[in-house]
């Protein structure tokens, strides 16, 4: 893989997540364990530390930009702002009001998506709502349920037609798709080429071979455009597995 498609695919790709499942660890550890990342020689890789807005005030002496999950109040501004929507489908105007007010603390709010059994509506829907209110999209791709390669693609295809950004979280530990399990190097792949309709996508996110992902074909332009207009990256509570199995499959040393 050229150097220039590699630095663009990974640069900033993971927000350390470490206080969340399945890691949780202790914030004394979780701190360590990002200060040990972002002095090592991966930290190019490294984007925010995810913190509960209820444990911002014991961030003591943390180095790094925040992104906070919204689990109560927050009256302080932060880089990014995360909260999960209360229902599939958003009503418009408590939308509006609640992303103007948190755009008063940040400029990117990514709202996390409800899958309901009605998700080939709801997801464009919810997915055109924030992109009305100027917000972004948040997709857990772990943990209790997991969503389908077509409810993912869904979600890629929709944000990509809406012109919004989207972040992942949960279940991403792995480049690769193993099992039920989403690679994240799939989820790269499939952004860029959303533009080619669900059925391509669904086929990337599919995939559990590197050798089958296109990966040779890219630019690190058109790699540097997805990234910015639609897959920002993925939240991790490991920084090291993602790390470990990347060069594990020689795509990083």
């Amino acid at each position: 893989m050229d150097d220039d498609v590699r630095r663009a695919l990974l640069e900033r790709l993971i927000d350390h997540a470490a206080l969340f499942p399945p890691a949780s660890m202790s914030m004394e550890d979780a701190l360590a364990e990002d200060r040990v990342a972002r002095g090592s020689p991966y930290a190019w890789m490294l984007d925010r530390f995810v913190c509960p807005a209820s444990r911002l005030g014991e961030l003591d002496g943390l180095d790094a930009p925040v992104s906070v999950v919204l689990d109560g109040s927050l009256s302080s501004p932060a880089e990014a702002i995360e909260v999960r929507l209360t229902e599939p489908v958003p009503v418009p105007r408590d939308l509006l009001d609640r992303a103007s007010r948190l755009r008063e603390l940040s400029p990117e709010v990514y709202f996390e998506l409800v899958l309901d059994d009605g998700w080939r509506d709801s997801v464009p829907a919810a997915i055109g709502a924030i992109a009305a209110v100027g917000a972004r999209v948040k997709l857990r791709c772990g943990g209790e349920v997991v969503p389908t390669v077509e409810q993912v693609a869904l979600v890629l295809v929709a944000c990509r037609e809406a012109g919004v950004v989207m972040k992942a979280t949960a279940g991403l530990h792995h480049p690769l798709r193993r099992g039920e399990e989403h690679g994240f190097l799939n989820l790269l792949c499939a952004a860029i080429h959303a533009p080619e309709g669900t059925t391509t996508t669904v086929d990337l996110l599919r995939v559990e071979s590197l050798d089958d992902l296109p990966l040779a074909s890219l630019t690190a332009g058109e790699v540097r455009t997805a990234r910015e207009r639609l897959f920002k990256g993925f939240g991790s509570c490991s920084w090291r597995e993602p790390v470990d199995d990347l060069r594990a499959l020689g795509v990083l040393e």
